[in-house]
């Protein structure tokens, strides 16, 4: 009797080892894995150097990158990121509280877009680059 119960126990440990595999291999740990980076091709034309982050709902703000006051900087934004969908870049100016940011934008694996911050501070403007 007592050799069946832990038998009946092995059992069910290996099942709920199995489910855990299978479990991990596909859905949203898996998302992201084996696809391309996306890319944001970041603008300042503000006086101050921008802190680049890419915020998805609910989750914690991720940096990709610092671009200096009046420079160009390519940034890459992880597949991780980008797999998930809709993503918020937000820049956070040095020694501002002010904190522009781009709403909402679909963004996909692969995905090239022109992010561009006036120099007023107020907003980030963001254009698909056609590439």
């Amino acid at each position: 009797m007592t050799r069946n119960r832990s038998l009946t126990n092995q059992v069910r440990l290996l099942l709920f080892a199995v489910a855990a595999i299978g479990a991990a291999a596909c859905g949203p740990f898996h998302k992201g894995k084996g696809q391309p980076p996306s890319y944001l091709y970041f603008t300042n034309e503000s006086l101050d150097q921008a802190d680049v982050y890419a915020v998805l709902p609910g989750d914690q703000p991720v940096r990709i990158g610092t671009v200096a006051a009046g420079r160009t900087d390519t940034l890459t934004v992880p597949p991780e990121i980008s797999a998930r969908g809709n993503v918020n870049v937000v820049a956070r100016l040095l020694a501002r509280s002010a904190r522009p940011s781009s709403g909402p934008i679909p963004m996909h694996p692969g995905d090239r877009l022109a992010v561009r911050l006036p120099i007023d501070e107020k907003m980030l403007v963001v254009l698909p680059t056609g590439q």
